[in-house]
């Protein structure tokens, strides 16, 4: 309407000047397209303005770029209606507050009487898709007949129909015969989303677990859909973090996914089941990672894995699926127009539509099935067909021109408290409950349900048949898209308030399973800050702190065994959000630091727990201290800093007087020290005093420790240690820590090559790395093959070593493993001595002992020091 109004403008001056050329009258036009904020109680007939916003300032400097006589235009205004004028695309111009110039374009006359936008929904008839739901179905039958793994994508833009496909294919499995496991999670649009999510509802549903269900209650309802056998404690361990429960040490994320893999492939044991996925393209790296890993991986079982996402998955994965052998994408173009016009006559019940109405939804509807639904509903709700079906006579229709202005309009019929419960609701996010909604805004219970029953009716939001929040009715938008449109509706000043209140309840909810809800209480406290300070509510934003970073932390530690990335963004706000001079800064930085190690970042760890140990000092916390020093232990032992062991002796001296928990950790730690470092009785001592203070105490048995042991004795000639080794790894998996029963059994291996020969040593290797990629533990995996390599030159099979290298090598350079990479370097070195090729072996040689004097640990410097000097004297 306002570019039509634009070029009347024109026509109008050119009339009156032809009819008087003495008046000269000329004119710029300049057009934006926006948010703006209206004042409904001000007197614009007094020169008081009521529209602001950066909107209305670029439609003034538009107006003032735009040639003389003619019309400029902003880019939002060309998108939204470049199909309905003919277009002059003007030089872009620098603007006043822009940090990009402008795209600027000149609408030269109207195509057509009436523009084209957009929008529809689910419950719309489904026409023109055939095609796309045989591909579906077919992707299930094949999983059915050949009981595999197939991958199914369904791409398009908002409202094109993926969800409906997803209700479709639903609906023919139900028809069956066979009975089908169908589990669904989604990923929330929360800018970067939330990491697992998806994954974690799903493994809720299979389980039957409730948001609101204790932690004790909700582990009882996994155990009971575990699949049998050896694995359980293993699968428990990594799957009880899905749930927002502690399942143990961090681990990698090869080994989470190792563990969810086989949970999953656990449901279609039976019989065929089918994971959907929705909205992926609002996933993390680590979650599209994970399903092309399940994809690949899984086999044996019929399982279908449906994922629905917007082309905007392509722009931050453009290689999803690609090399996939069992994957499929489907990709939904609009509607044809004669498919459109079917579904439109459908909406309006009409078999046959008057040709001016036909054209009118046509053009509106632009081939999207969810907008043509939206328009004839924007048309129904403001009364404006007859009875025929056409438009009635003498009313001016102000057709939205995109998708937002029609749902905002939509949502502008609606009772002002109808309209102020919805937005309380798009601030909880896409999925709310009633009880949130009547807490936000101190409502009746009985009033909001009688105003949700409303808007169900008239197709905002629908209910769930069941809740995750026991008691609670469960909701969701009808359309993400209506969410937020409703929510950009919120003054900013109120919706700091608002997420401040979503979290408050969400945390009530939660009691003592608030860790499961942890990043969503991160989202919603952290938004309120910073809505709060953009709007300097100073106060509001200082009250908010200690909590935003309380639910960082909780869903940073949470992430730590997922998601390692996500878990140092949490921490690293969480340490933003602690003042300098906060008592909580030491434990949020050691958080951190423990976020760090696993990132590999190893300096930054360093620093972050050296700062964490000067402030405990200072605060004379000496069991903090002791903690922070026994982790800057093993931190140093990485950088290869010789203080590490002096550290972690000052972590055990500090704990003396207070015998716990703390202090066994501390000397097991100290025993680990003493082994890198070759001090094989000092080892063997901490060994024992850490497995003897533990039985003081009442404590399960320190199972690294006596691995530790295991390894000190058989260094010492001691064969019993094998023995220890074997029942630490026994331990280990019990208890489900994956990564140290591999460590075990890798020490294990070592020695039974040293003490029972290079044949049932070799043997113990190859179990080792198949223990280790059963738990998708790569680097164990990649470390192993490293010292078998060295075995196989050991034993003279040089040909084989040689063979093997590239691939081991390489392996091992991925995981960052620093000392085996050295002795692996300096094994092929040795083989290429014993083949004649000693000028290549010297480089090989001379690069490992660069790396092993780095890495600081004497045996592997003295074993590759040896082998660098044999390649200088044979080369020479």
């Amino acid at each position: 309407r306002a570019v039509r109004a634009g070029l009347a403008i024109l026509e109008s001056l050119a009339v009156l000047n032809e009819s008087d050329p003495a008046l000269s009258l000329s004119v710029r036009i300049g057009i934006n397209t926006g948010e703006a904020l209206v004042a409904l109680d001000a007197r614009p007939e007094q020169g008081e303005g009521f529209e602001m916003g950066d909107v209305v300032n670029t439609a003034s400097r538009i107006q003032g770029a735009a040639p003389v006589g003619g019309i400029a235009v902003g880019d939002g205004t060309y998108q939204a209606t470049e199909r309905v004028f003919e277009w002059e695309q003007l030089e872009p111009v620098v603007l006043k507050g822009k940090a990009e110039p402008v795209g600027l374009w000149r609408p030269l006359r109207a195509r057509a009487r009436f523009g084209s936008d957009v929008i529809r929904s689910l419950s719309t008839p489904l026409v023109g898709r055939e095609l796309e739901l045989l591909q579906t179905r077919t992707a299930f039958d094949r999983v059915m007949s050949e009981s595999a793994v197939q991958l199914l994508t369904l791409v398009g833009e908002p409202g094109v129909g993926k969800s409906r496909i997803v209700a479709e294919l639903f609906a023919y499995i139900d028809s069956l015969h066979h009975v089908v496991r169908w589990r669904q999670g989604r990923c929330l649009p929360y800018g970067e989303g939330i990491t697992f999510w998806a994954l974690g509802e799903i493994v809720k549903a299979h389980a039957g677990v409730l948001e609101s269900d204790a932690p004790d209650e909700a582990q009882a309802k996994l155990e009971a859909v575990l699949p049998a056998g050896d694995d359980a404690s293993w699968l428990r361990a990594r799957l009880l973090p899905l749930m927002g429960i502690e399942g143990g040490p961090p681990v990698a994320r090869e080994e989470s996914f190792a563990a969810w893999r086989r949970f999953l492939e656990s449901i279609a044991d039976d019989g065929p089941a089918v994971l959907v996925f929705e909205d992926i393209h609002w996933a993390d790296e680590a979650l599209l990672a994970f399903l092309e890993h399940l994809t690949d991986w899984a086999q044996g079982v019929p399982l279908l894995v449906v994922c629905t996402a917007r082309p905007e998955l392509f722009e931050k994965h453009a290689a999803w699926g690609a090399g996939l052998k069992n994957a499929t994408t489907v990709s939904l173009s609009p509607l044809s127009d004669t498919d459109t016009a079917r579904l439109v006559s459908a909406l309006l019940q009409q078999a046959v539509l008057p040709a001016e109405t036909q054209q009118l939804l046509l053009e509106r509807a632009g081939g999207n099935p969810l907008y043509a639904e939206e328009f004839v509903r924007m048309l129904r709700d403001h009364e404006l067909l007859d009875g025929q079906g056409r438009l009635r006579s003498g009313v001016e229709i102000a057709f939205p021109e995109s998708l937002q202005a029609l749902i905002a309009a939509r949502l502008d019929t609606l009772q002002p408290d109808r309209k102020s419960l919805l937005q309380d609701a798009a601030v909880i996010g896409k999925v709310f409950w009633s009880g949130a909604v009547a807490e936000m805004g101190g409502r009746q219970r009985s009033d909001v349900e009688q105003a949700l029953h409303e808007l169900v009716r008239k197709e905002l939001v629908r209910p769930f048949r069941q809740s995750s929040m026991e008691g609670e009715q469960e909701l969701g938008f009808w359309h993400v898209l209506v969410r937020d449109v409703a929510y950009a509706q919120v003054p900013r000043a109120q919706r700091a308030a608002k997420h401040s209140k979503a979290a408050q309840w969400l945390e009530h909810k939660a009691g003592e399973r608030v860790e499961d809800l942890a990043e969503v209480l991160a989202y919603h406290t952290g938004e309120a800050i910073a809505l709060a300070e953009a709007t300097g509510d100073v106060a509001l934003a200082a009250g908010l702190a200690p909590a935003a970073r309380r639910y960082a932390v909780l869903a940073g530690e949470r992430a730590l065994g997922l998601d390692t990335a996500k878990a140092l963004q949490l921490l690293e706000r969480a340490v933003e959000l602690t003042p300098a001079d906060a008592p909580e800064l030491p434990g949020v930085l050691v958080r951190w630091a423990a976020a760090a190690q696993q990132a590999g970042d190893f300096p930054g760890a360093s620093e972050a727990l050296e700062r964490a140990v000067a402030a405990l000092r200072l605060r004379g916390d000496a069991e903090g201290t002791a903690a922070a020093l026994s982790s800057l232990s093993v931190v140093r032992h990485y950088l290869g800093d010789p203080r590490q062991l002096a550290t972690a002796q000052e972590a055990v001296a500090l704990l003396e007087s207070l015998p716990g928990p703390e202090l066994v950790e501390a000397v097991d730690r100290l025993a680990g020290s003493f082994l890198v470092k070759g001090a094989n009785r000092d080892s063997l001592a901490a060994a024992d005093r850490a497995i003897e203070l533990a039985a003081s105490l009442g404590l399960p048995e320190p199972a690294r420790a006596l691995g530790f042991r295991g390894a000190a004795r058989c260094n010492l000639g001691d064969r019993e240690g094998l023995a220890d080794l074997e029942r630490a790894q026994q331990i280990l998996l019990e208890r489900g820590n994956g990564r140290d029963a591999a460590i075990a059994a890798f020490n294990r291996a070592v020695m039974t090559w040293e003490i029972e020969g290079p044949l049932q040593g070799l043997a113990s290797f190859d179990k080792v790395i198949v223990l280790a990629e059963s738990r998708g533990i790569a680097e164990t995996a990649a470390g192993t093959r490293g010292t078998r390599l060295l075995m196989l030159v050991e034993a003279g099979r040089l040909g084989e070593a040689l063979r093997e290298a590239p691939g081991v090598l390489a392996g091992i350079e991925a995981t960052s493993n620093a000392i085996v990479s050295q002795q692996a370097k300096a094994a092929v070195a040795r083989a290429r001595i014993e083949t004649g090729a000693a000028g290549q072996a010297r480089e090989l040689a001379e690069t490992a002992l660069e790396g092993a004097r780095a890495a600081a640990n004497p045996t592997v410097f003295v074993q590759v020091a040896a082998v660098a000097a044999l390649a200088r004297a044979t080369d020479r």
